[in-house]
């Protein structure tokens, strides 16, 4: 009898535990001034063009400047950039919240991190520092360190310069200052790491520089996070990309692939590769600066093609009308591959996609002698150190 009253026990226990685990977001409001009968809570979106939308995902009434916003559905994980706006009773105007940041004196913000948790906002409509936000901890941690990225723009400016300057002594010096500056980001992300193993901002910050790391220092910082939040979208994307780091670094053997043409032919690395090197370019219609890049890529081409490199486009498009309209108006006279009407984001996660666009150069066993690269001075001058080689 003891021994099944313990059992219920525990089977209680653990269901409560887990409906708790399970419970979605509840946001208490309690604002004075609030001339609004109805609130309306949004979050950014992407279209499959990669463009930015906030749809309404929730609404709730007002009385008396209190309200709440409430779901059961869990999120899959906290949702980035969301807000809350009402039509002013008074003006007729769209008035949207502004958030008080806890660590900048008079900061503000416009929105916040959407998370599974309760939430509540307070404070007075009208003033001037914004209103009050507890509860959320993702909203700290963005207030608190927001994305960051290495300080590195100056200096890529000056590498530029002594590049085409060929300032060899001005190009070692402005590259060992660039990587002192990324070894100590670095430090800066493992620790941030270990004291936060459990915030998804923080894996978001890991992921958005993951390029910055080596396969090794991948493994080792993905290795920080709790089980759970790897368990996430983001953290599936993160772990991702450490295991396929491995396969994308110089003297790697590139990844094969089986891409269509335009007429639906299948074409292979092997197929594609050219007697000396080759150069894989991964683009989009849709991507303003992939597009700007395709007249230079155009004289590489003309360049090299009588010295055995080939050149060959993957598109990232998802969409395949738009990508042979955008191959009949730049009229690449190379290859064009995609795997479409297949799932673009295969692409992304086959080759470490974060931005495009993204060329590799390979050497003429198909190995890596330049990985993700998109500047132009920079892929003339490993072309010419790849055929030196051959």
């Amino acid at each position: 009898m003891k021994q099944t009253v313990l059992l219920c026990l525990v089977i209680s226990i653990f269901q409560l535990s887990c409906s708790h685990h399970k419970k979605g977001y509840e946001i208490d409001i309690n604002v004075s001034n609030l001339n609004a009968n109805k609130i309306f809570l949004y979050t950014m979106k992407r279209t499959p063009l990669q463009g930015l939308y906030w749809p309404i995902i929730d609404s709730a009434s007002v009385v008396n400047g209190i309200a709440t916003l409430k779901r059961d559905t869990v999120l899959d994980e906290p949702s980035w950039s969301s807000g809350i706006y009402y039509i002013d009773t008074i003006s007729g105007k769209r008035r949207d919240f502004v958030i008080k940041d806890k660590f900048k004196d008079k900061g503000t913000h416009g929105n916040f991190i959407l998370e599974n948790t309760h939430i509540s906002i307070m404070g007075d409509a009208k003033a001037p520092n914004g209103l009050e936000i507890d509860g959320s901890t993702e909203s700290d941690m963005n207030m608190r360190y927001g994305l960051i990225v290495p300080n590195t723009s100056a200096l890529n400016k000056r590498i530029d310069e002594a590049r085409k300057n060929y300032d060899q002594k001005l190009l070692s010096e402005a590259q060992d200052t660039k990587n002192d500056i990324i070894k100590s980001f670095k430090k800066r992300l493992n620790i941030l790491t270990e004291q936060n193993s459990s915030s998804w901002m923080i894996l978001m910050n890991v992921y958005q520089n993951a390029s910055l790391f080596s396969p090794t220092e991948l493994k080792e910082i993905t290795g920080k996070f709790d089980i759970q939040l790897l368990a996430t979208p983001k953290g599936k994307a993160l772990t991702n990309f450490t295991k396929q780091s491995k396969s994308l670094v110089v003297g790697a053997d590139f990844p094969h692939f089986n891409y269509n043409d335009s007429l639906g032919k299948k074409w292979s690395l092997n197929d594609v590769k050219g007697r000396n090197g080759t150069l894989v370019i991964f683009w989009a219609s849709w991507c303003g600066p992939c597009r700007r890049e395709i007249p230079m890529l155009k004289k590489i081409y003309n360049s090299y093609k009588a010295k055995g490199v080939n050149l060959v486009s993957i598109s990232t498009d998802h969409d395949i009308a738009a990508w042979r309209l955008a191959m009949k108006q730049e009229a690449m006279p190379w290859l064009n591959l995609s795997n479409l009407p297949g799932d673009n984001k295969l692409i992304n996660s086959a080759y470490n996609l974060q931005a495009i666009p993204s060329i590799y150069l390979l050497d003429s066993r198909n190995k890596i002698f330049m990985p993700n690269e998109y500047q132009i001075s920079i892929i003339v001058e490993n072309l010419e150190k790849v055929l030196g080689k051959g």
